[in-house]
């Protein structure tokens, strides 16, 4: 999505960039996070040669920064699936099989937050709903052991 929108606001403001180069560095600094901060780095001096690197061919054009961070940061077919497939896991009366299918999808899925518990409570009953209420919790981990001693 990222790139996606990259893309159209390079195309709305196609008269500051005078090369797919300048597009790339524009894109890097946006990029932001300590996932993706050794991939901006590492692309950026590959690109420019810059710091001792060995300057990489065809690294200054934007279809092959795109490919880049799509292999590495793009949504797989086996994230997806995985997605698809949490989507369908149902639970029925036991809370500990239901989380452990959940969360062994969720490997590839990479829920989290709001998104991730909403998916686990939808299947809850609304006893164990109205316990969980009752008290905040600091991340999905505690939030997920609560789960499990509610039911």
């Amino acid at each position: 999505m990222w790139l996606l929108t990259c893309t159209d606001y390079f195309g709305q403001n196609s008269w500051q960039w005078e090369s797919e180069a300048q597009r790339i560095r524009y894109a890097i600094s946006q990029m932001d996070g300590k996932e993706v901060a050794p991939f901006a780095l590492t692309y950026r001096r590959q690109m420019t040669g810059e710091i001792g690197y060995t300057r990489q061919e065809r690294y200054e054009f934007w279809h092959v920064f795109a490919e880049q961070a799509l292999r590495l940061f793009g949504p797989t077919h086996e994230a997806e699936k995985s997605l698809r497939d949490m989507g369908s896991v149902k639970y029925r009366g036991d809370v500990a099989k239901f989380l452990m299918e959940m969360e062994n999808l969720n490997i590839h899925a990479r829920v989290t937050g709001i998104a991730w518990r909403k998916m686990i409570e939808d299947e809850l009953p609304i006893k164990a709903l109205r316990r969980l209420s009752h008290r905040e919790y600091v991340d999905d981990g505690e939030w997920l052991e609560a789960v499990r001693t509610v039911i």
